[in-house]
């Protein structure tokens, strides 16, 4: 079986900066499960899987652009601290509510203002995907119509401790 659309696929993999830092990985770790073409990965990586089989490894760059866009300094922002204090999140990484609803990091912070980021951490940054597929399946209705894999079902034999 191929990596197809409505299919569920599971992966190992590996991601990497361009200095080869590792920024995440679930070696030694469960698989990630995904619906194939329900647009719950980077669409970069679905395309890229498209086609392969199991055991089979790829090694995947995306850009910025095809990653999580270029770093953006309008989306940086100095608020008040007094409209956060009562908030309790006013120290740097802490994660913030901007007024129109988004998330933000704290990047700074004195004792007049808050500096907030609201790009993705990878924005600007060229990533890095090590990908071995390791099952493939046929995605079930239920999961087609969700975009979500659900997990494999055991049936309990009725045995003390079984279930």
């Amino acid at each position: 079986m191929k990596v197809t659309s409505r299919t569920v696929v599971s992966i190992e993999y590996e991601l990497t900066d361009e200095q080869g830092l590792v920024l995440d990985s679930n070696k030694g770790f469960a698989t990630l499960d995904f619906v194939q073409g329900a647009g719950t990965i980077l669409p970069a990586i679905e395309q890229a899987l498209e086609g392969c089989a199991i055991n089979e490894n790829k090694k995947i760059t995306l850009t910025p652009q095809l990653a999580f866009g270029l770093y953006d300094e309008t989306q940086v922002y100095q608020l008040p601290i007094q409209d956060y204090l009562h908030t309790g999140f006013v120290n740097v990484d802490d994660a913030i509510q901007l007024p129109d609803g988004r998330e933000a990091t704290i990047v700074a912070a004195d004792e007049h203002f808050l500096t907030a980021d609201a790009n993705h951490p990878l924005a600007g940054q060229t990533l890095y995907y090590n990908v071995t597929i390791k099952d493939i399946r046929a995605a079930t209705p239920e999961e087609i119509f969700t975009g979500q894999p659900f997990p494999a079902v055991q049936c309990c034999s009725g045995k003390p401790g079984c279930c």
